[in-house]
């Protein structure tokens, strides 16, 4: 079970014991990602985790810190999203205290030195043509860019031309602007004992509110939905193609999620599913291809993801087209529904042995849901889906006039038929 309250100072904490590991993962993560961000500070969400790592007033640079973090032996990293920033370390659980010691310093009192913040712009420069190099990791770019226009469709990390002219008086204002303690949500997992509230109050309870963080973004908008619009190609010399077919979904709080996640794992979410047998097994179409879902505040998409030859796109995208139909046309079976929620049962229980996992799961529901549910609630809301929710929502769906195809490699747009 879970405990949830919050400090003073209106910071949310989370706390969730585990019994089955000796490792702590503490997590803390901010309502804040790139899709709160004007297009000229694009980037800037993702600058400023970066810069967190750079020196506070106690522990004065890079190595320092980071020194001090390894020593532990320890994991620790942060991340950026569209919509959320976190930062986590998870070390055995004794050393505990000294994680929520060294995030909070990193979180109140990083002293962002102008010439740190200079020279982490080209080491930023240089992820993003990582990324752009390559096409796996670039896909969801590519795609979440064709189907949102605004916030929602730009790249996390902002642009190279952005980065490198970020003033540092504006990025200390858009920090100042989210990054109260009461916009921060501070999640304990794992093996924690009855002295970790004090910790917890010692680190975080004492920096005072200053402001009302702002909660505003500006609310999506899906791209042209003209069929030359919805078919982006980024022409690249690749031996495979990555591709992703995209329908308009759901939001994060949406009460049919649990079916969408069912029918997924049937459709393409496992080495037994649909699209694994038919374009991989049966066809040789592709190597990887699978199915899931994206949430946001406000919306979301149903995706189909392939690496494959140029060659056979059209012929995968044949077989995706016919499965969908099947799925609307005949529903799931009996013993396909059972699989999958047998399925989720067991990956469940998997991942919640690992304290960072444990940890994402529970913050993840503190920033966006309406009310956290445990994993066995969770559970329950897919082991009550139905065979008629499923074929109803595929209906809903899969409409192919309004399907979305994003592509990488070295491919004609002309010549790919949707």
């Amino acid at each position: 079970m879970h405990e949830l309250y919050q400090l003073d100072n209106k910071a949310n904490i989370v706390l969730i014991p585990q019994d089955n590991t000796h490792s702590v993962t503490v997590l803390v993560v901010y309502p804040v990602g790139s899709r709160y961000e004007s297009k000229k500070m694009n980037g800037v969400s993702h600058y400023i985790e970066h810069l967190m790592f750079k020196g506070t007033k106690k522990r004065k640079n890079t190595l320092i810190l980071t020194r001090e973090i390894d020593r532990l032996g320890a994991e620790y990293n942060a991340f950026t999203s569209k919509e959320n920033t976190g930062y986590y370390i998870k070390t055995d659980c004794n050393y505990v205290e000294k994680s929520l010691d060294i995030l909070s310093d990193m979180l109140y009192n990083s002293i962002f030195d102008p010439k740190e913040m200079e020279r982490e712009k080209p080491v930023i420069v240089e992820e993003l043509r990582m990324y752009k190099d390559n096409p796996i990791m670039n896909i969801d770019n590519v795609f979440e860019e064709l189907m949102y226009s605004g916030p929602l469709g730009w790249d996390i990390g902002g642009t190279e031309e952005n980065v490198m002219n970020f003033e540092r008086t504006d990025v200390l204002a858009y920090k100042k602007k989210y990054y109260d303690p009461s916009n921060a949500t501070v999640v304990v997992a794992g093996h924690i004992n009855e002295n970790i509230k004090k910790l917890i109050e010692k680190y975080f309870g004492q920096e005072k509110s200053q402001f009302k963080p702002s909660k505003s973004f500006k609310p999506f908008g899906y791209g042209d939905d003209a069929r030359d619009s919805r078919l982006k190609v980024e022409r690249k010399s690749t031996d495979q193609v990555q591709m992703i077919l995209g329908f308009p979904g759901f939001e994060y709080n949406d009460n049919q999620n649990p079916i969408a996640s069912v029918m997924n794992n049937i459709l393409g979410g496992s080495m037994s599913s649909r699209l694994f047998i038919q374009i991989r097994e049966r066809r040789g179409l592709a190597y990887s291809i699978s199915s899931g879902t994206e949430n946001f505040r406000d919306t979301g998409y149903m995706h189909i993801s392939a690496g494959l030859e140029a060659k056979n796109i059209n012929k995968a995208i044949v077989v995706v087209k016919q499965e969908l139909e099947k799925l609307i046309d005949k529903g799931v079976t009996d013993q396909e529904l059972k699989d999958a929620k047998t399925n989720f049962r067991g990956r469940m229980s998997l991942a919640m042995e690992n304290s960072s996992t444990v940890a994402s799961f529970y913050a993840k529901q503190a920033l966006f849901a309406r009310k956290i549910k445990s994993p066995e609630e969770l559970l329950k809301e897919t082991e009550g889906v139905t065979q008629d929710q499923i074929q109803k929502l595929a209906k809903k769906v899969y409409n192919t006039n309004k399907m979305r195809v994003a592509i990488i490699g070295d491919v004609d747009a002309s010549q790919v038929i949707f």
